[in-house]
């Protein structure tokens, strides 16, 4: 017979496996952060400007490393178009280690820290790097598997159409057809 404590445990494990993940589709979920250089903002400030790139890294992270020169060539060349944010998750890091690596590899683009894990877990990040590409409708379009060529999708990215709006078109696309049908066959 199993023991309570081990009951528990297995009722926690459970309950977490099915914790909420945002995905491709959904509605990003807005979040409050401060960059190491201070800036306060939040997800939602940027929506209906421009799409966002967000990246949870770590320091100590060698596949994190290897997307530095894509993001500072994104940040150079598309800032106008897509926000990027690097969300450092605070795992075994320092706000000084960031700091220190912001210098060291000359980082262009803005870096933040989640102290206390919070916006990591609120996006249910358990390894890194962990990337999400978010409409400017707020939409998340990626999580991971972001395309390496991004200039040729932010125009997409930043279409203001929402599903409404094609919901409509493709409305008004059918009325139009029946009409149409109708005269011929009057």
């Amino acid at each position: 017979m199993l023991r309570k404590s081990t009951l528990l445990l297995l009722l926690l494990f459970s309950v977490s496996s099915f914790a909420y993940r945002p995905n491709e589709g959904d509605v990003a979920p807005d979040f409050e952060i401060t960059s190491i250089n201070g800036e306060h903002f939040k997800l939602s400030d940027f929506k209906g400007k421009q799409s966002v790139y967000v990246v949870f890294w770590n320091t100590w992270c060698h596949y994190c490393m290897k997307k530095i020169p894509k993001l500072k060539a994104t940040q150079s060349k598309l800032s106008d178009d897509i926000k990027i944010i690097a969300v450092n998750t605070s795992r075994d890091d320092s706000v000084q280690e960031s700091l220190d690596f912001k210098k060291k590899y000359a980082i262009n683009y803005m870096l933040s820290f989640d102290e206390g894990e919070i916006i990591t877990d609120l996006y249910n990040v358990h390894g890194v790097p962990t990337e999400f590409i978010i409409d400017i409708t707020g939409k998340i379009i990626h999580r991971d598997d972001v395309p390496d060529k991004l200039a040729h999708y932010v125009d997409k990215w930043n279409k203001k159409e929402t599903s409404l709006t094609q919901s409509i078109k493709t409305y008004i696309q059918i009325i139009v057809s029946l009409f149409k049908e109708v005269k011929q066959t009057t």
